[in-house]
């Protein structure tokens, strides 16, 4: 293969790349585009990166009281993917959302909360802990707040 050849196939590697990234994040949920029962009800757009070289299994997960999932969490989250779990609460003004993952099959729990409340939109709650937790870490960025509020976790 000639270096041009091998220019133009790279340039359409990346424009095909480029689009599909594009196409994904114009899909990606968002909080404020669930559906409500009434306006002002709160929404939860939780997106969970794995970064680790493990595969994290689903140990449990909640919407606490007065929530309902729309799209509840995987099962098995694979290393390097991503998933966004969603949750609306109907005639509430709160909403908590957790989903607890064991990092492997004998590794710490990683626990992904946010709690959407009127004046206190927190992550307070999330965490790893457990046999060897101190080699993971969670970072989390909320770009929105109540009552839509869209969170995001990284774990590596």
């Amino acid at each position: 293969m000639n270096t041009t050849t091998r220019r133009i196939a790279a340039g359409a590697a990346v424009i095909a790349a480029t689009a599909g990234i594009g196409f994904a994040v114009a899909g990606a949920a968002n909080a404020g585009t669930l559906p409500v029962t009434r306006p002002g009800e709160p929404t939860i757009a939780m997106t969970i990166t794995n970064h680790t070289d493990k595969p994290e299994y689903l140990v449990g997960a909640t919407t606490g009281q007065s929530g309902q999932w729309v799209n509840a969490p995987q099962r098995v989250l694979y290393p390097g993917a991503s998933e966004t779990i969603t949750a609306v609460a109907p005639f509430s003004n709160y909403l908590t959302a957790n989903a607890q993952y064991k990092i492997g099959h004998v590794g710490p729990t990683a626990n992904y909360e946010i709690e959407d409340m009127k004046g206190n939109v927190n992550t307070s709650m999330s965490g790893i802990w457990g046999p060897h937790a101190q080699n993971y870490w969670m970072s989390h960025t909320i770009s929105s707040r109540y009552p839509n509020v869209n969170v995001g976790f990284d774990q590596w």
